[in-house]
């Protein structure tokens, strides 16, 4: 069976892994934008990559928030990015990115609470 890291959905949530973290310590999720649009379906969201941290809005630039916040846009590509505006996410929140490896050698069980991105809709 191959997997191609889809994101899990359900009524109210879709769920996503971190699939890079690029040379900014950017976080880039396998959510893009199509995906959270039709599962948000003009519903509230909240982001949750970490048990204490949430996003409640999607930005269309850094520039949206204060230097040293937290934001959530699509970037280029179309994929979900958690950013910090001048800072870096990966290190501050202790993010990590999937690796295929961990799958062989049957440590999925071990990835931490942190490797996935959940959003859940009201």
């Amino acid at each position: 069976m191959r997997n191609n890291l889809q994101p899990l959905t359900g009524e109210d949530y879709i769920e996503g892994q971190i699939i890079h973290i690029d040379n900014f310590e950017n976080v880039v999720v396998n959510i893009t934008r199509e995906q959270f649009h039709a599962q948000r379906n003009g519903r509230r969201f909240a982001i949750f990559f970490r048990r204490d941290e949430m996003i409640t809005q999607i930005s269309e630039t850094y520039a949206d928030v204060a230097e040293g916040q937290k934001l959530a846009l699509f970037n280029a590509a179309g994929y979900l990015e958690i950013a910090v505006n001048k800072g870096n996410a990966a290190g501050l929140f202790g993010l990590q990115g999937f690796r295929r490896d961990q799958l062989q050698q049957g440590a999925y069980q071990q990835l931490s609470f942190y490797q996935t991105v959940r959003i859940l809709f009201e």
